[in-house]
């Protein structure tokens, strides 16, 4: 792995010559600080794949030009699978982005023995897939946020439904619910999708007042379908789920799929969604080391005191009643 940065630092070092103008772009493409941008290109930070695309249109070069570096190819760009949505296309690309996942999904769902893993930052899509409305706004605040501050949900809602995505969704929640998986949580993922409803609630995002009644109710479903999630240590009455509590906010989501002992594809969230699909076999190797360190530090919330287990299951719901004693105050 560290070959592979030294081979983009140094690709970068030779575009553009200058270490002043050079540390600036660098400083400018991460959003961080120069110590940030130091660990990136000592290797001792990993670099995520959007990050490696930003830093080729910064600095103009492509996985050609790093696979020709030293006559080897270090990265093999055939082995991402990447569904680029901007402002201009994300009407035309998202039923393409959804099809990605919902294929992954079908063919775990023909394996033998397959799990996911998954790092909570927030509630995964997963479980929100099988919630309508709470699909649409989740891919509304990543719209909103990323492209366009001033559409309405109700707009945003109105031109994804003609795209007809209910039935991927639908079919994702249930290949899921399908298939086991261990989930690593902290206190802060549910509240985040509370948040997100009562921040579009107070700038005036909703043009129709039912609007905030059907999402409320559904983040109600949804706290109440958790609790019993954590409980049963199943997804309603499909295949099982384990549930770990971290003690700190789990700032980096990622997935990693596999069947059997090995681990097969890595899917790791760029800004409010998982923007990438893997079968790096370096990469998938250091985020189920990484799952596997989380979950070393976590709580097993099948294995701790009753107190705790239904602390972080009332956890849910006590959340839920507060915003909604706020949003509705």
């Amino acid at each position: 792995m560290k070959e592979f940065h030294d081979s983009i630092f140094q690709l970068i070092a030779e575009i553009e010559p200058n270490p002043i103008v050079r540390s600036q772009k660098l400083i400018a493409v991460f959003g961080v600080g120069k110590r940030s941008v130091l660990n990136r290109t000592k290797g001792h930070t990993v670099l995520r794949v959007d990050e490696i695309q930003k830093l080729m249109a910064a600095f103009n070069f492509s996985w050609i030009d790093l696979a020709k570096l030293n006559g080897e190819a270090y990265f093999d760009s055939s082995l991402y699978e990447y569904v680029r949505l901007s402002k201009e296309n994300f009407f035309h690309e998202i039923p393409r982005y959804v099809r990605l996942y919902r294929d992954l999904m079908e063919e775990m769902l023909k394996m033998e023995n397959p799990w996911i893993k998954i790092i909570c930052s927030d509630v995964p899509m997963f479980h929100i897939m099988q919630y309508e409305h709470l699909t649409y706004f989740k891919l509304y605040m990543y719209y909103h946020h990323k492209f366009d501050k001033n559409i309405s949900y109700e707009k945003f809602r109105e031109r994804l439904k003609l795209l007809c995505l209910d039935l991927s969704f639908e079919t994702m929640a249930t290949a899921y619910a399908s298939i086991k998986s261990v989930e690593i949580w902290d206190r802060k993922a549910f509240e985040e999708l509370l948040l997100l409803i009562r921040e579009c609630n107070d700038y005036g995002k909703f043009e129709e007042e039912n609007s905030l009644k059907i999402l409320m109710e559904e983040a109600n479903l949804l706290a109440r379908y958790l609790q019993k999630c954590v409980k049963s240590a199943q997804k309603g009455d499909r295949e099982k789920v384990n549930f770990y509590e971290y003690g700190s906010i789990l700032r980096d989501g990622f997935v990693v799929y596999g069947n059997g002992e090995c681990p097969f594809k890595l899917s790791q969230k760029e800004f409010m969604l998982q923007s990438f699909v893997t079968s790096d076999a370096v990469l998938l190797a250091d985020f189920n080391d990484s799952f596997a360190t989380l979950k070393g530090r976590s709580n097993d919330l099948t294995k701790t005191s009753a107190r705790s287990q239904n602390s972080f299951r009332k956890h849910f719901r006590w959340l839920f009643k507060v915003y909604k004693k706020c949003i509705f105050h």
